[in-house]
């Protein structure tokens, strides 16, 4: 049986534009919307776009959600999912892709040496996770980034929930082979 939150059954009884319910939803789904768009784009100002893309279909697309067939965090990152296939897409076809990271500090309280050291590190972090492949940095993205259990994410990449685990397992064991053989220390 699929759980459903208070917003999501709203939703579906009224099957009508109500607009709290969905303000309830985009609030509780943007963060993970959000942080799973931004690691895979890598841009913050592309993210935002995106993300708002992925709420605008979610309610143009809400008349063709089935809640028996998946949970609504599923048919959500499905659309994410689809919308950041698109976006590379059209990338690839207009010769544009940027890879460019932009970093955002929050607070000026930062020490320029803690600034330049996490500059660092991430740069490491993300050199790893691009020698992984496309199917394992998904399943991070969607698992860290967007706080998915793993049934949710094997319904999204349609494999198996244990086969998830696993290529979650190895993933993870790769990422720390590579960083600690380019030198940087990593927590068990």
């Amino acid at each position: 049986m699929i759980m459903l939150t208070q917003a999501e059954e709203k939703l579906i009884i009224a099957q009508d534009n109500d607009t709290n319910a969905f303000a309830e939803l985009y609030k509780n789904y943007f963060p993970r919307i959000y942080n799973y768009v931004q690691y895979r784009v890598a841009d913050f100002h592309t993210a935002e776009d995106l993300t708002s893309q992925i709420f605008e279909k979610m309610v143009a697309k809400f008349k063709y959600y089935q809640p028996e067939k998946a949970a609504f965090s599923v048919w959500l990152f499905s659309i994410a999912r689809n919308t950041i296939t698109d976006y590379y897409r059209s990338q690839m076809r207009s010769n544009c892709t940027s890879l460019e990271m932009t970093l955002e500090i929050a607070t000026s309280d930062l020490d320029p040496s803690d600034i330049a050291a996490f500059n660092e590190k991430k740069q490491y972090l993300l050199k790893a996770l691009a020698s992984l492949s496309h199917r394992e940095r998904e399943i991070i993205a969607l698992k860290f980034w967007s706080g998915c259990a793993n049934r949710d994410i094997a319904k999204i990449i349609d494999v198996s929930e244990s086969n998830t685990g696993v290529i979650l397992f190895r993933a993870m064991k790769r990422l720390r082979l590579i960083l600690e053989s380019q030198g940087m220390k990593t927590c068990d």
